[in-house]
């Protein structure tokens, strides 16, 4: 049998959803009186520590300083000879040219060593608005050794009454190979891969060969035909510095730069 609930009458029931309604408006009320809440907190990661303020971070703008390098690169043992280069192609044939694979100048000095900053030097550096030239010119790529900023325009000209054929390598990897004919306009290039060292061959002339070295810092140098070399405007700091030699290879060493006395280096290369 139910249980008969009790009854309430028309005047208590309007009490008692008076009181609840007063109720919920008075926690209303509270809830608006109270401060917002701040938000959490982003968590770190692990082990993760948030870099003070004043440090500066990876990619940002790099710096110049005072300091320099001075140095020079060594051939060790009997320079090899420069030997006649013949060729069917009548132009080139009277340009008397000769290898030039190593060129040792006199007290032992190398030629065309191509000398660079590789670690030590961090931030970004402004790409040179004006354009680097590589020349076929006497039937030989003019300068043979060079270096280029990443993202610099390149202007490859042919300066010779022949056809010339540009081929260019990164590694064993094509990355263009284009014709220039006499008389051609300049073809322009830029290179993105600061580090490598691009090299141009000329399928016409198997013996002409020049290199386009790409940097990310603007603190690099080619050795002149006494093998000398300078490398300015380093901050005080500790580099490595990396020497290479298109047939000799690569030598580094580490090397501690002031603001006032120049830094001395020197490299020296033995025979193939």
């Amino acid at each position: 049998m139910p249980i008969p609930l009790p009854r309430v009458s028309s005047i208590g029931f309007l009490v008692l959803v008076g009181a609840g309604i007063a109720a919920l408006a008075t926690g209303v009320a509270c809830k608006k009186n109270e401060p917002p809440a701040a938000p959490p907190a982003p968590s770190a990661a692990p082990g993760a520590t948030a870099p003070p303020p004043s440090a500066p971070m990876p990619g940002g703008p790099g710096s110049l300083g005072k300091g320099i390098v001075r140095g020079t690169a060594h051939f060790m043992g009997k320079a090899p000879e420069a030997k006649p280069i013949t060729t069917p192609d009548p132009f080139c044939a009277r340009q008397g040219i000769k290898e030039e694979e190593i060129m040792v100048g006199p007290g032992g000095g190398l030629k065309n060593v191509l000398v660079r900053v590789t670690k030590g030097a961090g931030g970004s550096y402004d790409t040179p608005a004006a354009a680097a030239v590589v020349d076929q010119n006497g039937c030989m790529y003019r300068p043979r050794v060079q270096v280029v900023m990443a993202g610099q325009t390149v202007q490859i000209k042919n300066s010779d009454q022949t056809l010339h054929n540009v081929h260019t390598y990164k590694g064993a990897s094509t990355i263009f190979n284009q014709a220039q004919i006499p008389g051609m306009g300049p073809m322009s290039k830029t290179f993105s891969d600061g580090g490598q060292i691009i090299k141009f061959k000329c399928d016409v002339h198997p013996w002409m060969t020049g290199y386009v070295g790409v940097a990310t810092n603007p603190f690099f140098a080619v050795t002149e035909a006494d093998g000398s070399f300078a490398i300015q405007k380093l901050p005080p700091g500790t580099y490595t510095l990396e020497a290479w030699h298109e047939r000799l290879g690569t030598h580094a060493i580490e090397i501690t730069v002031g603001e006032t006395e120049p830094a001395k280096a020197t490299f020296d290369f033995a025979a193939p």
